[in-house]
Order: structure tokens, then sequence, then C-alpha cells
């Protein structure tokens, strides 16, 4: 995710975000070297004592120390023991007192006129380190002396690279120091509590990011981030189960690596990594790690130092580089960023001039941590607004896609009508070419004949008559193909059955009507209805002129499980000479019609087949592919004989 904006800020407001970032890091520079304010009324400040000091591999040293001063300032890389001797006023009275150590450590042993009070840790254990925060000790009333001064004493054993010995420390009525040491636990823990949470779930966060995206922005904050919550737990936990000095190692390690991964991650969100600028990264990671761990394994706290210096000329380039793109018109975000390196600068600087360099007391207080917290909420920030600007885009996206898909649903729907018309253009043309041809091939033929025979001298009138017949149900049948059947094969039974009635009647041929019910016919077209009809028709025809039958029977049955129906008409005529299949010269009777019969049924789908009935007479068998249906005419499926 790179920050960019679209409006660059003018030039001006580019100088009043430069000025005001300048006069907050003047305000924070002035409020961090501020000495700490002096408390007033009974409350009492002590920053001397008398002390027997006895660091390890040294001559003990007894007499009075200041204790603005810091044990490892005066003996660096060096643990040993101490015991301080202050004297306390008198105090008359039941109200018991209390004594605020802004730091004192490593373990503590605390005494009022020889009665131990307090103790934090075991003297000489490594685990416990009191030094980490401030801490309070209650003084019971009975233990204090109205008439002379009362001795405190507090013995402390100091680990090497610690922050060891007695810094400078407050005495007073119990309700006053308990107030001040509240107030300090009180945004000590919150402040805590808040780091910690907002470190580890922005981690987390940003750590699932990374992996279903794989920026490395997001990786490597999630990484700083877990390491800066490491630090954070350190600090607040006393007693790590984790041996020193390598606890002492690691915790350096994770807070130096946090600040340096929270510096490539403000480069990072601004743009690409220039390489310089990424290699310092990698190198101040790596130097202030190799001197971290050679200041604690050889107890040289200077290697430390300089393992912390490192960490500084890289915030600088990372810095300048954020600076540069933000005055470029990187937008807000990427000035938040630069703001954010400008006060980790800034308090990194305080901590380590004013706070360790100079050895400073307990009562000076360190701020990097705070100042690095700010990348959290600016990381929540950038999320949210990369979000928010990935919304924009898909709702753009869908309304322009929406758009598309209305403009291509209207060209299709307008192909579809054009298709559609041009189908039902076609569809007539179509049924224009099949009646005509039809007509020519049926009632035309006919009416050429019968022309023919009219022509001729002597003309028999019955043979004319059986042809204006046979023209006449040629031209009945043209019509019926073009009234809708409704998908019934049923209809265009009855249909046939009301048209050749009375033919057969005159012809003194009974006919049985054996007719179940049948299913619909997808696709029932006319041209499917024309060839069954002429195929119904050639078969009673045949009857007629030559097979000499008194009785005809028509079938129509479901067969092959209701996956086809099976139409037949048998006779009970003359019957077939010689191969009923055969074809061309080998015909008995019919002319060309049987050829025509199969011509038709092949034309539309059906099988068709030609046998002997089982009264001596031809059977004809015509078997067509359908699919369920119930038929609109179950009447005709009751047996009926005519004649």
């Amino acid at each position: 995710m790179v920050i960019r904006s679209s409006n660059p800020a003018p030039h001006a407001l580019r100088w009043l975000l430069a000025c005001a970032a300048v006069i907050a890091l003047v305000l924070g520079m002035k409020a961090a070297i501020a000495p700490p304010a002096e408390p007033e009324g009974t409350i009492r400040t002590f920053d001397s004592a008398d002390a027997l000091l006895e660091p390890d591999g040294r001559a003990p040293i007894e007499g009075p120390v200041d204790l603005a001063r810091r044990w490892d300032g005066d003996f660096p890389g060096q643990g040993g023991r101490a015991s301080y001797r202050i004297m306390l006023p008198p105090r008359d009275g039941h109200v018991p007192m209390a004594l605020l150590f802004s730091r004192v450590g490593s373990q503590v042993e605390v005494l009022v006129n020889g009665g131990v009070v307090q103790h934090w840790g075991t003297l000489g254990d490594p685990l416990f380190d009191a030094a980490k925060h401030p801490v309070m000790a209650v003084v019971p009333a009975a233990l204090l002396h109205a008439d002379r001064p009362n001795e405190l004493r507090v013995n402390v054993t100091i680990q090497p690279q610690r922050l060891g010995g007695l810094s400078v420390l407050r005495y007073g009525p119990q309700d006053a120091i308990e107030a001040m040491y509240d107030t300090n636990r009180r945004w000590r823990e919150i402040a805590m509590l808040v780091f910690a949470v907002g470190l580890l779930g922005m981690g987390v966060f940003t750590g699932v990011l990374w992996m279903r995206q794989r920026l490395p922005m997001y990786g490597w904050f999630s990484l700083g981030a877990l390491l800066g919550m490491l630090r954070i737990v350190d600090r607040a936990w006393a007693d790590v189960p984790v041996p020193w000095p390598w606890l002492g190692a690691l915790a350096a390690i994770c807070y130096m690596s946090h600040m340096a991964l929270m510096c490539r991650f403000a480069v990072l969100a601004t743009g690409a990594a220039p390489r310089a600028v990424d290699r310092s990264v990698d190198v101040a990671i790596v130097a202030s790690s190799l001197l971290t761990v050679l200041s604690y394994a050889l107890c040289k706290p200077l290697l430390l130092t300089l393992g912390i210096c490192t960490i500084v000329p890289m915030a600088l380039a990372c810095l300048w580089t954020v600076a540069r793109r933000a005055w470029a018109g990187g937008g807000a975000g990427a000035w938040l960023l630069a703001a954010a390196l400008v006060a980790s600068i800034a308090a990194g600087l305080h901590d380590l001039v004013l706070v360790r360099l100079s050895n400073a007391s307990g009562l000076r207080s360190t701020y990097l941590q705070h100042a690095m917290f700010a990348f959290v909420p600016i990381m929540g920030w950038l999320i949210a607004e990369r979000y928010s600007r990935t919304a924009a885009s898909f709702q753009a996206l869908n309304a322009d896609l929406s758009r598309r898909v209305d403009e291509r649903e209207q060209q299709l729907r307008a192909a579809f009508d054009v298709l559609r018309e041009q189908q039902h253009l076609q569809a007539i043309s179509n049924e224009r070419q099949r009646i005509m041809r039809e007509i020519h091939d049926g009632v035309g033929s006919q009416l050429v004949a019968l022309l023919n025979m009219v022509a001729r001298p002597g003309a028999q009138p019955q043979a004319l008559r059986e042809h204006v017949q046979f023209a006449l149900d040629e031209m009945r049948m043209s019509v019926d193909s073009l009234q809708p059947a409704n998908d019934d094969l049923a209809t265009v039974l009855a249909t046939l059955r009301y048209r050749l009635q009375p033919r057969l009647e005159a012809a003194g041929i009974g006919v049985v009507w054996d007719v179940a019910e049948l299913p619909e016919l997808r696709e029932l077209s006319p041209n499917m209805v024309m060839h069954v009809q002429r195929i119904l028709l050639e078969a009673f025809t045949n009857v007629l002129k030559h097979a000499r039958a008194t009785r005809i029977i028509v079938r129509a049955r479901l067969c092959d499980e209701g996956s086809a129906v099976t139409l037949q008409i048998a006779d009970n005529g003359v019957g077939l000479r010689g191969d009923p299949a055969a074809t061309g010269a080998g015909r008995r009777r019919g002319g060309r019609g049987l050829d025509n019969m199969r011509s038709r049924a092949r034309a539309i789908g059906a099988k068709f087949h030609i046998d002997q009935s089982a009264e001596g007479g031809t059977c004809i068998t015509l078997t067509l592919k359908v699919e369920p249906g119930e038929s609109a005419f179950s009447a005709l499926s009751r047996p009926l004989e005519l004649g």
C-alpha cells in the first residue's frame, strides 16, 4: 500500500505543516528536559545517603553517595552489593509513614530501625528485578522513634548492566505517598496495558494481512510490533523466568529491532524503499544486535550504547525519505508518518543523551516507547483508508459492471428480437415451401392424372370419381396438417378417422379403432403430422385398391416401457405375395407407395415395418419415439367397430 495524494497540498500549506511539526518538537523537548517538580508539604525528598558499596572485583567503598547517580554509571559492567543508610526525622503519632523509591534494585531489603518493612525478591537472586518501575514501602508507626532520628537501611544486590542501586526517594505520610504512587502506577499500568494490547492486536492483524496479501509493509510492521510488545512485557514483569544476562540481551535486541522495523514500515507506507535506506535498516538491525550480544557477554555497557547509536543515522535517513515524499504531495498519511518519526527520534535522543549517557536518576522518565506507539494508530488509519478506497473502487467497479451488463442485455435483447424475427420469417418460408411441395406432389399430381383421364376418350366415370376423391383427400390432408394438434397424436388419428370413415363404409369395409391413451409428442409439427397422415392414408388406399378386405383393425399402443408409440393397420385381405419387405421390382402391389411410406417414416425418425397380419392380410407397423404424457382424447382408447 503506497500513500499518494491526487490533490497535492499547496506550497503554503506544506510550510504550515512543517512549522507545526517543528513547534511540536520544541515543546516536547522542553517538557522532556524540564526537571521534575519537587513535592510540597510534609513529603521529604532524599538525594544522598551514607553507603557501603561492594562492587565485584573491587575493594569496598564507604562514604556519602549522590542518589542522583546510578550504580551502572559509577561501576559500568559490574555487579555487587550495597547498603544505604539514611536518617529519617523523628515521628510522633500513630499515622504510618511510607517510602517511595523512584528506582531501587535489583533485589532489595528495606529496614527501619532494624526491622524489615519490605523486600522485593531475594538478595542475590538474578531472576527478580525491582528496578523496572517505582516501588513503595509502608513504615508502621510502631517502628518510628519520636525523640530521635530513625535509621533507614536499604540493602541491595545488583547484577552487571542492570539499573541497580538506590536512586532518589521520598518519605512522608502513607496517604500522601500512596496518592503519588497510585497515580504513577495507574498511569504506568494503563499505558503498559494499552501499549501491549495495541501492539499485540495490530501485530497479529497485520500479520494475517501479510499472509493473505504478501505486502512487505504489513509483514515488517507485524514483526516490529510483536518485538515491541515483548519489550513492554519485560518492563512490566519483575520476575521473568529467563536467566540474566540473556534476558537483558533479548530485551535490548527486541527493542532496537522494534525501532528499526517501525522506521522501515514508515518508508514502505509512502512508497518503495530506496535501496540505500533499505540496506541501512538491515545494517542497523544486525550491528545493534551484534553489539548488544557482545555488550552483555563481555559486560561492556559502552557496546550497548554504541548499538543504540547505530539506530540514529538509520532513523534520520528514513525520516528524510518520508519527509521528502510528504513534501512532494504524499498526502496526510505521509505527513503523519513524518511527524511520528520526528517524535520518535526526538524521544530517542532524549532517552539516549539525558537518561542513559548522563546517568540520570529514577526521577527522569523515558519517552521513546510512548512515541513509538504512535505508529499503531497510524497503521490502523492507513488500513481504514485503504479499505475505504478499496470499497469505493469496488462500488465504482460494480456500477460500471452493472452498466455494461445492462448495455449487453439490451444488445442481446435486440439481437434476440432480430433472430426471433428471422426465425419466424424462415419458419413461414419453410411452411410455404412445404405446403407448395405437398400441393404439387399430392393434389397437383392427382389433378394432372385426372386431367389426362378426362382427355382420353371413353374414360370410365368410376375411375374419374376415384381420382377426384383422391385429390379431395389430399387437399383435406394438407388442410388438416395445418390445424394445431396440441402435441396429441390421438387428435391426428381422430381427424383421419373422421375423413376416411365415409369412404370405408361406402366400400363395405368395417373398421375397428383400438387406440389406447397416448402420451404427448413433443414438437408435433405440421410437417410430422403430414408425414403420419400420408403414411396412414397410403395404407388405407392400398387396402381399398388391392386388398379386397372386409375389415381393418387400427391399433395404437405404448411400447418399450412408454418410450415409443406403435401404430398398426391390419386387414383381412389377400395379403402380399413374395417378400413383404421387397422394393423396386420385387414389389407385388402398391407401386411406389411402400417406398414413399418408408421414406416418410425415415424423415420423422420413425421405424416402418410391413408383415402379414394374423388374419392372412397385410399388417403395416409405424413406431414413433415419444416422451410420456396424457392424451386429451382418451375416448379413442375404447375400441369401436364401424360398419
